[in-house]
Formats: C-alpha cells, structure tokens, sequence
C-alpha cells in the first residue's frame, strides 16, 4: 500500500480486543430510543401503538440507570480510575434520568396527546445525541486503560473512520502523510482507541459546520508522531476520507486528553484556531 493510502475495508472493534459487554444494556437501550424517534415521526402509526412505544421505552429506563454502577465498577476493574469514569457515568445517569423524566408524563397521561407527542418530539433528538456521544468516550477510557499492544496498528487504517455512524452523517477530510512516511508504517497503539480520538477531534474542529476542507496531517515532528486536524485554505493532495459525525458532550474533551495521555501521547485542542494536535506515543 503506498503512503497515505487508505484501505476500503476495515476490521471491526470486535475482532480488536474483548468488548466492555456491560455497555450491552445501554446500548439496546439508545437503539429502542432511536426506534421510538421514527415510530413518533411515521404518520401510519396509530395513537395506541405509539403509547404502547412510549411506555415500552419508558420502561427500559430503570434497568438502564441500574446498569451504570455495574459499568462503573467494570471500568475500574479493568484499570480505569474511578475518578476519571465519574463524568461519563454521570453524564450517562443525567441524560437517562431527563429521558425518564419526559416519557414519564406521557405515560402518567394515558394517553399520547398531539401536544405530548409533539414534545417527544422536540425532546427525543437532544437526549439522543447526549447518550450517543457519552457512549463512545466509555469505550474509549476502557480501551485506552489497558496495555499498548504489541502489535503495531497501521497508520492509514488510524485515519479512517472508526464510529457507526450513518455515510451520510460522517464528515468528509483529507488524510495527507509526511512524505518520508514509510510503507509499513504503523504505531503501538490500539486502532479502537486512535480512531476514536480522531473522530472526536474531528468533532471539536468541524463543530458541525465544516465549510472549508477538513484535513488530517500525519507527521513526525521532532521526532514525535503527530496528527494535525485543522482547516486548510491551501489545495493539498492527498486520501479523501470520511470521520463519522459524533455529537460533542460535556465530559467530550476531558476524556479524549485522559485516554491519550493513557495511550502514552497527548490530545490538545485550540478552539480559537479550531485545530487539534494529536501527539502519539513512539513506537
């Protein structure tokens, strides 16, 4: 593969390192979530199956509030401080909570009212964003906690987008490489992990209004590996590649800098200049 090109195919989280399953419950819960938004915005649903829709996710809220502290102490467990995973437990308990909270007075209602589901409505996309863009930094404190592997991840797959988020949802960049970069090149650090700190740092430069070309600029800079995520007025040839979108959360920033510096690097963000460095740890 010559320098700075990207592959089409990528391996899985899964396939990388054994998966946090305590985030299982919260996930299955965000995606009943995510259900309930189109059955609320489908004008061929009925009343009745809309309430039965609310009272169902209304429902899973409890066991998804109950399921944080196993989280927490798995967090910990598996070499997360229990300090850094506060934030994000706390971020997750706030939102879950304002979700209970909204589908509640629909269900006490006994009904869904065109004033009520118009609400949910209004409601459900916010609440849905603040537990989609924790979800991920949960992830990333525990991948970031655990030993750099042996095995080194290849620097163009590090550059590509490593999120679920939907093709058209992800935000289009260029991945330009030093020139002196070799053909093999690649760091001992875990791929999930640098994935995802590219994508938040994507998220904290685009701030979802890239109107100029996004460019990712890997390079050695005084011998230390370094992404640069800024804009570029300049045309400058290089990989097109798309960062799936993730919304910004509070605990957003704080967590990205914990697990780099975890990871042995270092995560800094100018949001005067828009523009993140990224440094990694030598290989």
């Amino acid at each position: 593969m010559r320098p700075g090109a990207v592959p089409s195919v990528f391996p899985s989280a899964s396939s990388l390192a054994p998966e946090l399953v305590e985030l299982g419950p919260l996930r299955n819960g965000l995606g009943s979530v995510r259900n309930l938004q189109l059955v609320l915005s489908s004008i061929k649903v009925g009343q009745k199956e809309l309430y039965s829709a609310v009272v169902d996710v209304h429902a899973d809220c409890a066991p998804m509030i109950a399921s944080l502290p196993v989280l927490s102490d798995a967090l910990v467990r598996r070499g997360t401080s229990a300090a850094a995973a506060r934030p994000v437990i706390d971020a997750l308990r706030g939102s879950i909570q304002r979700l209970e909270a909204a589908l509640g007075q629909a269900v006490q209602s006994t009904r869904l009212s065109a004033a009520r589901r118009l609400a949910l409505e209004h409601a459900l996309p916010g609440l849905v964003e603040e537990i989609g863009g924790t979800l991920p930094l949960v992830a990333l404190l525990d991948r970031s906690a655990r030993p750099r592997p042996l095995e080194a991840s290849p620097v163009a797959w590090m550059h590509a987008s490593s999120t679920d988020g939907l093709a058209g949802e992800a935000v289009p960049a260029i991945f330009v490489a030093g020139g002196e970069l070799p053909e093999s090149s690649g760091l001992n650090v875990d791929l999930t992990a640098a994935k995802t700190l590219i994508v938040l740092g994507v998220a904290l430069v685009a701030q979802r209004t890239a109107a100029r070309p996004l460019q990712l600029q890997f390079a050695a800079r005084r011998g230390v590996p370094q992404t640069l995520i800024g804009f570029n007025s300049e045309s400058t040839a290089g990989a097109a590649v798309r960062i799936a979108s993730l919304p910004l959360v509070e605990p957003t920033l704080a967590c990205a800098q914990l697990a780099a510096h975890r990871l042995g690097g270092s995560f800094e963000f100018a949001p005067e200049a828009l523009r993140v460095c990224i440094s990694w740890p030598l290989s």
